[in-house]
């Protein structure tokens, strides 16, 4: 319940912005989070694109530094014992430049190699500075160095050249896999934020779309209830300001509607009643007239009697018809409803018109059961009168009228059907419209005033149900009228209305 009255709240709290506002927000939302993870894709993609262009050069470099020393130490190696055995002073010379050349390489590695290369840098340092200067001074050419002592030297040395290679390509072995490591983590990241962003500009989309479709869809609901009717007051719309400015409008529009509607009526019946008058005072002087009352009348005088006496009497039709309509356009705003019994109302309406029926020698047949429903009976004891009056009309001598009853799980239906002319198809869309006259006319009947089925159609929406013209293509003829009421179980309720039924 607190959900249904949030929701019902926030649907008609007014919104501050337009549909436009709002769909410029929207699209601006979803390209800032577009743009934002592109942004993001893109730096992740030139981080690592940075990375592992650098990467090969650098591992290079270092491995060649590592194999440089590894050269230096082999060739330290090879002058140190030539010149402990020529003593030839110019290959001092030679020490010195590999000598120098050694400490170089390591001062490289110290600086930009890994930190794990420092500890063995300094103890290649330290074993070299303590044997390797001595041999470049003057009276080292009558040094005599033990050949074991420079074996274990040059091979600790060689074991530290080792270690150095062994540590780096670890090391770099490490650095490759953390940055596949890191191009897997950028590529999980890349994915989610597309992810993530996509699911929310979808998110957004989605409500936005279903916001502004129920917001519409009211609109269409409102604008549906304006083509049944204007007695109804529309209900205020939510949604975006111009959405609501739009229903405003609408119920606006109904407003001077049902105030036309009710200038019309007002119009009709003044004028009806101001015709009224003159037009009877027309039928009694021609009846006088016909009666020879003032005096004697010739054939032809006779003639224009009957003329005059016919049209006056048709437009007496024509008046009592627009009265009929003013007075069921009027009557359909009150309904005293109660609970009714259809079948038995049909059959007491064919009671009624038994003599028309017997004139013409028609058979009219009841088909189907319904439960009593909730309704006005004086109001839709017009309804099917008009009905079956037109079904009269219309048909021929010995022909067949169908009335059909049938239930349903949203409402019921009536249908009516006879074996006439049938409805001209370029008449179907104004059958309803009142006093229009369709081009297909009994012969030898007095034209009708042509609000009947307009009545009808009144009085049915008056109802809350709806009347329609189902057309015929079975090559039979005769025109097929259909009713359709809502189920209604009462104004009070369900076990109120059972309550009713049961008195009823």
């Amino acid at each position: 319940m607190r959900w249904l009255r949030f929701r019902r709240l926030v649907s008609h709290a007014p919104f501050p912005f337009s549909f436009k506002q709002l769909l410029g927000a929207s699209f601006a939302g979803i390209l800032i989070l577009l743009g934002g993870a592109l942004v993001r894709a893109l730096v992740a993609v030139d981080t690592l694109s940075r990375d592992s262009r650098d990467f090969p050069a650098k591992a290079l470099q270092r491995s060649g530094q590592v194999r440089e020393l590894q050269e230096t130490t082999v060739a330290l190696e090879r002058q140190v014992r030539q010149y402990l055995v020529l003593h030839d002073p110019s290959l001092r010379l030679d020490i010195r430049h590999s000598w120098m050349q050694s400490l170089a390489v390591l001062k490289e590695l110290d600086h930009a190699g890994p930190a794990d290369l420092v500890p063995l840098t300094q103890q290649w340092r330290v074993l070299a500075d303590a044997n390797i200067p001595p041999l470049l001074e003057e009276h080292s050419e009558r040094m005599s160095i033990p050949t074991a002592h420079l074996d274990a030297v040059f091979h600790q040395l060689g074991q530290l050249d080792q270690q150095l290679d062994s540590v780096l390509q670890t090391r770099l072995a490490e650095q490759d896999q953390t940055l596949l490591q890191e191009f897997e983590r950028q590529r999980q990241v890349l994915i989610n934020m597309g992810v993530t962003a996509s699911s929310l500009a979808l998110v957004l989309a989605l409500g936005l779309g279903a916001w502004l479709s129920r917001s519409f869809a009211q609109l269409d609901r409102a604008i549906r209830q304006l083509g049944r009717s204007q007695k109804v007051p529309l209900k205020p719309l939510g949604g975006p300001t111009d959405i609501r400015q739009l229903g405003e409008r609408v119920r606006w529009v109904q407003q001077r509607l049902a105030d036309l509607e009710s200038d019309k009526l007002q119009f009709m019946r003044h004028i009806s009643h101001e015709l009224k008058t003159p037009l009877a005072n027309l039928r009694e002087g021609v009846a006088l007239l016909e009666e020879q009352v003032p005096g004697p009348v010739n054939e032809a005088q006779r003639e224009i009697l009957v003329i005059l006496r016919e049209n006056s009497l048709a437009l007496q039709h024509q008046i009592e018809g627009l009265l009929q309509y003013n007075a069921a356009a009027s009557g359909a705003q009150y309904l005293q409803k109660r609970w009714v019994d259809v079948r038995a109302l049909l059959d007491h309406l064919v009671t009624r018109q038994r003599l028309q029926i017997q004139a013409k020698s028609l058979q009219v047949r009841i088909e189907g059961t319904l439960a009593r429903v909730w309704l006005d009976p004086d109001k839709w004891e017009t309804v099917a009168g008009n009905l079956l009056i037109n079904a009269i009309r219309f048909s021929p001598v010995s022909g067949l009228i169908r009335l059909t009853l049938s239930e349903g799980s949203e409402g019921w239906k009536m249908m009516i059907q006879d074996q006439g002319p049938g409805v001209d198809p370029q008449d179907a869309l104004h059958i309803f419209d009142p006093f229009y006259q369709g081009k297909r006319q009994p012969a030898g009947a007095r034209k009708g005033s042509g609000v009947g089925l307009s009545i009808v159609r009144a009085l049915v929406q008056a109802h809350g149900g709806g009347v329609s013209l189902i057309p015929q293509d079975n090559g039979v003829g005769g025109a097929v009228f259909c009713v359709e009421m809502p189920r209604d179980t009462g104004e009070t309720g369900g076990q109120r209305s059972k309550g009713s039924k049961d008195r009823a």
